[in-house]
């Protein structure tokens, strides 16, 4: 026997496919889908492959989300942990760090439901903290000796910047807000997240300063 057709007519078939986009729209996915693809037009409009004109000093950067805004403007630790990281690598053994500045799932298992294990994780999290620190630190001097070297691709590359990193913030976003992890990973990520919102946040008001005709590292 044949299989019953699910729609009768094109006309019941073509509303039933506009109730699906509509539905799919609204949900979690659909949005966390759509404002990625803003973010990947957004760095694909201001890539170097793009309009070989320089931008126009009148030109705006679209506002960031205030969530991210207050994410990257809050407060970070002032533990003993957190000095020692951000003065220098020296200080502590940093060689198990990089994994956590990549997305998650991690690989590491999770740890054992202990106390020594929660003081590990929260000292973990002072330590990532002071490191991204430093590394803010430095990756602003390097930006800043570009700018007076006169770099004239360097507003474009931030730019640019911003659009990559504002679709990974999303999605490390959505990822975070539907985890399941153990604590510890969900705190890594959570790290990471705000270390993007303070980049994000960091380039936006650099290239505001630039568009402005302000030096942005002064």
């Amino acid at each position: 026997m044949g299989q019953k057709a699910k729609y009768l007519t094109l006309a019941e078939k073509t509303a039933a496919l506009r109730r699906q986009k509509a539905n799919y729209a609204q949900s979690e996915r659909g949005k966390a889908t759509r404002r990625l693809r803003h973010s990947q037009n957004y760095a694909k409009a201001h890539s170097r492959k793009g309009s070989s004109k320089p931008p126009l000093a009148s030109s705006r950067l679209p506002p960031l989300p205030r969530v991210l805004i207050n994410l990257a403007n809050a407060s970070l630790p002032d533990g003993d942990l957190f000095r020692c990281t951000s003065q220098s690598a020296d200080n502590l053994d940093e060689s198990e760090l990089p994994q956590w500045d990549n997305n998650p799932p991690y690989a590491m298992p999770p740890p054992s439901d202990t106390p020594a294990e929660v003081r590990f994780t929260e000292n973990l999290v002072q330590v990532m903290h002071g490191h991204n620190s430093r590394l803010e630190k430095e990756q602003l001097q390097q930006r800043a000796r570009k700018y007076n070297a006169g770099r004239p691709d360097l507003c474009t590359e931030l730019k640019h910047a911003i659009g990559v990193l504002l679709g990974e913030w999303y999605i490390l976003q959505d990822y975070i807000s539907d985890a399941r992890d153990c604590d510890r990973h969900i705190k890594m990520a959570q790290c990471l997240l705000r270390w993007r919102a303070r980049r994000i946040y960091l380039y936006h008001t650099e290239v505001e300063k630039m568009l402005n005709g302000l030096d942005p590292y002064i």
